[in-house]
């Protein structure tokens, strides 16, 4: 497939894993898988144009290149006429592209050893045990422990400090998982700018930051994600993370296909 069709959206994963949608840098937010998060990211653009959409997939690590077609129901099929292999026609043809999300992890989501430096007794205990209830799927009591740690530690060391955002890291994650999606997107607004203050703009773990940010921001209600589009597009113009510019780009032509659709 030599070129994009101008109403499909883009998406190219790289020969090491690194993902773009429509040229903007994508990771998927903490205990999702790739696949799992580029296609909730396509569905709710569908949803949100109140449209079906088409996607082009581009896997360079796998080598092939397929399109598909995602339902405003949420539903989606490979768009079987027009996918081919790239590069190596001798490649079997995908079935599927992107595998629906799977519910159950069989991994814990939320890992007990997150912390970046030891946490100091109680706190490093209680973090762990925030992080079982996290793991047994009762989302608001361990959100209500994280926050008590977090107003904790908050007092004692300071919002930005590493102990601080150990806990912060954890309580993103329950917000992820619980879908808690507005409240995903301010903590990891505020985390991304504080591992910018401790590690600069290229480390992996502030583009990561930024990137479940911008993850959260992708499924808020249209509302409510352009309302606080202006919010996002300030945290990529503060930090300049590979590609920025054509994430900002991305998040205006969203909000623009936002307001069409309303």
């Amino acid at each position: 497939m030599n070129a994009i069709p101008p109403d499909a959206v883009h998406v190219r994963i790289t020969p090491d894993g690194i993902c773009f949608i429509d040229e903007e840098f994508f990771t998927p937010p903490p205990g999702v898988t790739l696949n799992e998060a580029v296609l909730a990211h396509l569905q709710l653009e569908a949803a949100a144009l109140e449209m079906p959409i088409r996607a082009v997939i581009q896997d360079e690590q796998a080598q092939y290149t397929t399109s598909i077609q995602v339902n405003t129901d949420g539903t989606s099929h490979p768009l079987d006429d027009e996918t081919q292999a790239s590069h190596n026609p001798n490649l079997p043809q995908p079935t599927a592209v992107l595998a629906p999300a799977v519910p159950p992890h069989t991994t814990d989501p939320v890992p007990a050893h997150r912390p970046y430096e030891p946490l100091p007794e109680p706190y490093r205990g209680r973090l762990a045990s925030t992080c079982a209830i996290a793991n047994q799927n009762r989302f608001a009591e361990a959100a209500h422990e994280a926050e008590q740690l977090l107003a904790e530690l908050s007092d004692q060391y300071g919002p930005s400090h590493l102990y601080t955002l150990a806990v912060a890291l954890v309580r993103g994650d329950i917000a992820w998982l619980s879908r808690e999606y507005l409240y995903g997107l301010q903590i990891w607004i505020f985390m991304a700018r504080s591992w910018h203050l401790h590690l600069g703009p290229r480390h992996s773990t502030t583009v990561h930051a930024v990137g479940n940010a911008l993850g959260c921001w992708r499924r808020l209600h249209p509302d409510d994600a352009k309302a606080s589009a202006p919010h996002v597009v300030k945290l990529l113009q503060d930090i300049t993370i590979p590609n920025s510019d054509l994430a900002v780009q991305t998040i205006n032509r969203w909000t623009q296909r936002i307001a069409l659709a309303n």
